[in-house]
């Protein structure tokens, strides 16, 4: 999904500008013949007229549906998206949270190990001088 919504989200921004720039344009996806013919010459009879107007606002509201409905599919493709970045992104962040866990306890046991070497150093130390203590006497 990840992969097609990306593309159906820019082809539906395409055929949105293909209708709002140019009605007739090849790539839209519904038929030449349900768009609205505008008439060749200017002199029509008052029947042709208004039967050019209607079927010029039937032509209108076609397209206002047709934008809207595909206004409608972005949006859901666009959230669907978005939620899944916003998953993804959650999950990153439990991880990330965990390898900051898992860090401080090993700091925390590098801590112990440092001390616990640095005591058994000292009592080596103090060895070692009560051997060249009573060596020299």
């Amino acid at each position: 999904m990840r992969k097609g919504g990306r593309f159906l989200v820019g082809s539906c921004l395409q055929n949105m500008a293909s209708h709002l720039v140019k009605p007739d344009n090849r790539n839209c996806k519904r038929p030449r013949e349900l768009e609205p013919q505008m008439p060749d010459s200017p002199q029509l009879s008052s029947l042709g007229k208004s039967d050019s107007s209607s079927s010029e606002s039937s032509g209108l509201f076609y397209k206002d549906e047709a934008l809207e409905k595909d206004l409608n599919d972005m949006g859901k493709e666009i959230n669907l998206m978005l939620s899944a970045y916003a998953k993804i992104l959650s999950e990153r962040a439990a991880v990330d949270a965990s390898y900051i866990d898992e860090i401080d306890g090993l700091f925390k046991e590098a801590n112990t190990i440092e001390n616990f070497l640095i005591q058994k150093r000292e009592l080596l130390r103090q060895r070692l001088t009560v051997i060249a203590n009573t060596l020299h006497r």
